[in-house]
């Protein structure tokens, strides 16, 4: 606490906001956002779709109602398994240009282009023009953010959110006022809607470096920092508060629950629950991992209870080859604030910036590395959150050791190390990918191992020019970025360019290519993607439109056992399907009650159940009561009324019901009756983009 203490006596009035960049230093950064979207443009041709959300956004484009409720299916009758936030950009733009795998990944570009530029105004507010066009080139080409910019998931939008809301929250360092601490927790708030409680492990850095730098006093701190984040906590849980206050029978049912409570999907299914397995009551029990998913597990050998939920796991290749590259600048860039916080030397022209920077960046990534480094992570997308406190840990060291060069004392060969052990990490991680990177470890370690001696050579001078130290520690930036770049240009390669359903670029590593399948086609794999299997997805669109010839009055053509049936037919404009189960297919939406009703009612009259474990991940109470009756009540379609010769040999369990026959038993019992307020039937009215053939006579 002596180097915290002395740069804030050294810093007693808030210094004045760094000056503009220069013509230069703008161009520059043009540059590197230029760089940064003629590769995202190319890579998002072949970015492909993720079932689940893709079809989210499809149906939200085409019902308002969908789109405000943040459903998976066209009829707004059940809700994705969570927030819908980073939705709402992909819906509007699939609305706009029509639904494709570029207009899904357009506002991901824009997203990603505002998160670098961004960076650059936070890093150079603490370090200077130099070290923020450092900072927003590493974030450009960080493997796993540039990834994550091209493909259809939450963390583009987190990531922006998380570096805008930096970005405000700094200008509390220069003038303490509390409007900018609350424009900052509004902007965490809306990465809250992107992906729900991981957008606040940002404030921990946010709060600590706030208390220790504002020259305020210490009730006033106190108490910004007590609205601020209770602002932050509000406007987080707006939009769960407010379909909280819709009732149940007036709005989808809430996936990723039992209960239909929006607050239980965003707190316990999506948050503690992660962490103790039904730790809060009303939600359902998540699937266990297929083995081609679980990435945690295949990645850590023999010990996957010790490195599965430790920071360890960060430097399993996988990983460490997304997100790592730049670990020992951003240690030496730990280590060299402190030392310059607490002797002074070297010199820096802002003490304050200095500590905000090491503070923050320190604090965040501490955090994102316990609270990470401990739960389980089935997507590599999630470690896109770390890049920002790297970059800028990275940005200071090189900063800081250009200055160090300079120095008449035994700390002036600390660059000459940094630079070797920055090479020696890079070489180990490409050794890991000898077929993809193997022709770049000879120039690295060329390259890395001249740097190194060079700057032990300037160290030696007594007084070495500005303009070679300059130099050398930009050859250290180059070194550190090889990796990272080559690993994000190779995303212009399909292979190299990850999938829809996962963030990363470049190679898998042999273990974990081994237990995850290629794409198919234009579309992602994981999540069991009914598109791995396209001849499937073709007899299910044979079956829909047999059944909507002769059911264009109802409002259901179809009901399915499972999403995965669901979104290939919503990809292709056959958007009356009724989903059953939800995600995780132990939903209760609908109900057997419910469904009895839709039937009776002249709702629905085809029901398509996949098959044991086929397409939906469980076998459940409410699956089973469901086909026990529909096998038991409806009548099997011979498969011949809809199979074409195309698809005479495809192998599949799917059986259709048509359940007219059942309208009239059930018309007979009190399940023809509209189902009480406890268990409403979630069937809100479709406006339809076409119209199918009359129907024909039930009888």
């Amino acid at each position: 606490m002596t180097a915290v203490a002395t740069a804030v006596d050294a810093a007693a009035q808030p210094a004045d906001v760094t000056p503009g960049p220069n013509r230069r230093h703008l161009w520059l950064l043009s540059g590197i956002v230029a760089v940064a979207a003629a590769l995202y443009a190319v890579v998002a041709a072949s970015g492909g779709y993720s079932d689940y959300y893709a079809a989210a956004a499809k149906s939200m484009s085409t019902n308002w109602t969908a789109f405000a409720f943040g459903a998976f299916d066209p009829g707004a009758t059940i809700t994705l398994d969570k927030l819908s936030g980073f939705l709402l950009p992909q819906a509007i733009s699939v609305r706009l240009f029509g639904f494709s795998p570029v207009a899904l990944a357009i506002p991901q570009i824009l997203e990603g282009l505002t998160t670098i530029t961004a960076t650059y105004f936070v890093v150079r507010q603490w370090v200077g023009s130099a070290g923020g066009l450092f900072a927003a080139a590493a974030m450009a080409l960080t493997p796993v953010l540039a990834a994550t910019f091209v493909h259809p998931m939450e963390d583009a939008m987190l990531t922006m959110c998380t570096v805008l809301a930096v970005l405000a929250w700094q200008r509390t360092v220069h003038r303490d006022g509390l409007r900018w601490l609350l424009l900052a927790g509004v902007l965490v708030a809306v990465g809250f809607q992107a992906k729900m409680m991981q957008a606040w492990l940002v404030l921990p850095a946010m709060a600590v470096t706030y208390f220790v730098i504002s020259t305020t006093s210490l009730g006033r701190r106190i108490r910004n920092l007590i609205i601020a984040l209770g602002a932050t906590v509000a406007c987080s849980f707006g939009w769960v508060t407010a379909i909280a206050l819709v009732p149940p029978a007036a709005r989808p049912f809430i996936d990723g629950t039992t209960n239909n409570n929006p607050f239980t999907m965003v707190i316990g299914y999506n948050g503690v629950n992660r962490f103790v397995a039904g730790l809060m009551p009303g939600t359902p029990m998540l699937p266990a991992l297929p083995a081609r998913a679980s990435v945690d597990m295949a990645q850590v050998g023999l010990v996957p209870g010790l490195l599965g939920h430790t920071p360890l796991k960060f430097f399993i290749p996988v990983y460490a080859a997304q997100i790592s590259w730049l670990f020992p600048l951003a240690a030496a860039g730990l280590v060299l604030a402190w030392i310059a916080l607490k002797t002074g030397r070297p010199a820096v022209s802002d003490r304050r910036m200095l500590l905000a920077a090491t503070l923050f960046s320190g604090v965040f990534v501490v955090t994102l590395l316990l609270v990470l480094g401990t739960m389980s992570l089935p997507h590599t997308a999630y470690l896109a959150s770390m890049a920002l406190p790297i970059s800028g840990l990275s940005a200071i060291a090189l900063v800081l050791l250009r200055k160090t060069l300079r120095l008449s004392s035994r700390l002036r060969f600390f660059p000459a190390i940094v630079a070797a052990v920055q090479t020696a990490w890079t070489v180990v991680l490409m050794t890991g990918y000898p077929g993809f990177a193997g022709w770049l470890i000879a120039p690295t370690l060329v390259i890395g191992s001249v740097v190194a001696i060079a700057l032990l050579l300037i160290g030696r001078q007594a007084r070495p020019q500005s303009r070679t130290a300059r130099v050398a520690v930009a050859l250290v930036a180059v070194v550190a970025m090889l990796g990272p770049a080559w690993w994000s240009f190779a995303m212009v390669n399909p292979r190299y360019a990850g999938t829809a359903n996962d963030a990363y670029a470049g190679p898998q590593n042999a273990q974990t290519a081994s237990i995850i399948a290629p794409p198919e086609g234009p579309y992602g794999v994981g999540l069991d993607s009914n598109r791995a299997v396209p001849q499937t997805a073709a007899l299910e669109s044979a079956i829909y439109d047999f059944s909507a010839a002769r059911a264009a009055g109802d409002r259901y053509v179809l009901a399915v056992d499972s999403w995965r049936v669901s979104a290939p037919l919503i990809f292709s404009d056959r958007l009356r399907v009724l989903p059953i189960g939800g995600f995780t297919s132990r939903v209760p939406s609908p109900d057997l009650k419910t469904l009895r009703f839709l039937i009776a009612a002249k709702h629905l009259r085809y029901v398509v159940l996949t098959g044991v474990r086929s397409k939906n991940d469980v076998v459940n109470l409410n699956l089973d009561t469901i086909g026990a009756w529909v096998r038991s009540t409806c009548l099997v379609v011979p498969t011949t009324a809809y199979r074409s010769a195309s698809l005479a040999t495809v192998s599949a369990p799917d059986r259709l019901y048509d359940c007219v026959s059942a309208a009239v038993a059930v018309t007979a019992t009190a399940g023809a009756t509209a189902p009480n307020k406890l268990h409403p039937p979630q069937v809100p009215v479709v406006q339809h983009a076409e119209r199918e053939s009359e129907p024909e006579s039930r009888t």
